[in-house]
């Protein structure tokens, strides 16, 4: 009967402190990217290709959130004006959620020499992914949705109509070189020194180079003679992620 009471007495508790208590993890990419992109003021929006349930994004937003707050504040010799240019650009930023809301699609191709997908697998709905992150407390204010398959999706009009013109952080999650490869297309002319690219399934088809992720990311920096990326951080069991550094003139 105690148990009981307790269990009644302590569950609207967790309920309510688990809109306050951060999920933050001190080890995730977006994270550690966040206070680089902060430090330096690189300016841009956050895309993520593939948003499935919107766990991801959410966590992304959370994670930079706490970051860009962290330094708007005047330390460490932050002078007032560099914490108003923090303010601004995080002000500015949006997060565009890039997905079919349909799974993935017909696997073929190259694609096809692996066994862990299947089309219309890690299918969800647009309806859902917004609830999702109504529940979270997001700020829909910031999200721009973009349904789609890619092929339909990432165009110059979405751009125009959207005044998309920079990224801060490109996060890739498509599974697919077919997939993988129109989405690096679409960002190229998105990228800014500092842009950080991370890809969720860089070792995947037992990270074989001529595959996946990692082939499409090969064949498309290696043609991008201005830029170089800069290997950085690893994150579980999949992902990798690179800084975009321009050395044109």
């Amino acid at each position: 009967m105690l148990g009981g009471i307790l269990k009644r007495f302590i569950r609207p508790l967790r309920l309510f402190s688990s809109n306050f208590v951060s999920l933050v993890d001190e080890n995730s990419i977006v994270r550690k990217a966040s206070w680089i992109l902060a430090a330096e003021k690189v300016e841009g929006d956050y895309l993520e290709f593939g948003v499935y349930r919107g766990r991801s994004i959410i966590k992304a937003h959370r994670e930079m959130e706490e970051v860009y707050r962290e330094h708007m504040e005047e330390s460490g010799g932050r002078s007032s004006e560099a914490t108003e240019e923090i303010k601004r650009i995080w002000s500015e930023m949006r997060f565009f959620a890039f997905d079919s809301f349909q799974g993935l699609p017909k696997i073929d191709g190259l694609d096809a020499l692996g066994s862990d997908f299947e089309e219309g697998g890690w299918s969800s709905n647009e309806e859902n992914f917004r609830i999702n992150l109504t529940k979270s407390r997001f700020p829909m204010e910031k999200l721009v949705v973009v349904p789609g398959w890619f092929e339909e999706s990432c165009t110059e009009k979405i751009k125009q109509e959207n005044s998309l013109k920079r990224a801060a952080i490109i996060h890739i999650d498509c599974d697919l070189y077919s997939s993988t490869k129109t989405v690096l297309g679409f960002v190229e002319s998105l990228l800014v020194d500092g842009t950080v690219i991370i890809f969720d399934d860089w070792y995947n088809f037992k990270a074989n180079p001529s595959l996946g992720e990692q082939k499409a990311f090969s064949e498309w920096s290696e043609k991008l003679s201005d830029w170089v990326f800069v290997q950085y951080q690893k994150e579980g069991p999949w992902r990798n992620s690179f800084i975009a550094s321009y050395q044109g003139n």
